[in-house]
């Protein structure tokens, strides 16, 4: 019975195990971010996540403090409407504000400002942010200081 109670709380505790070929990282999440990504690149989440075949729920953890989940694609049809890409950015109990925010705005910079991505239009937490390092610091930002309140 004592041992139940004590597996219950590590469960609680611990919200995203990431599996690699090494074995299990637990990471505490501090903050998940919602990201939408209006795209004209239909391959974009399978660039994102470094995978060939992204399904939703797909975790990737880049750095030890920073991961991704792919939540999901709205693909439209018609001729040069974006296709709006869901993700989360999940980062880590332990690290700082400012560690936090330079790991997101690094990320989405470096992935998404490419010319190959073809990214229409960023939201950050449902607003509409320019692909730009004071715009995306501010958003992220503004995120973080609701959340903490």
């Amino acid at each position: 019975m004592r041992k139940s109670i004590v597996h219950l709380r590590l469960v609680a505790y611990f919200r995203l195990a990431h599996i690699s070929e090494i074995g299990i990282r637990l990471m505490l999440i501090a903050l998940e971010i919602p990201v939408t990504i209006y795209t004209l690149n239909h391959q974009l989440i399978y660039d994102l996540l470094g995978e060939g075949r992204g399904s939703v729920g797909t975790r990737k953890q880049f750095t030890n403090d920073l991961a991704v989940r792919y939540d999901s694609t709205k693909i439209r049809t018609a001729l040069g409407l974006a296709e709006m890409v869901q993700i989360t950015l999940i980062t880590a109990e332990d690290i700082t504000e400012t560690v936090a925010t330079s790991l997101i705005v690094d990320w989405l910079l470096k992935n998404l400002s490419r010319k190959e991505a073809q990214v229409t239009k960023l939201e950050i937490d449902g607003v509409a942010t320019k692909l730009d390092d004071d715009e995306i610091k501010k958003a992220v930002s503004e995120r973080i200081t609701r959340t903490s309140q």
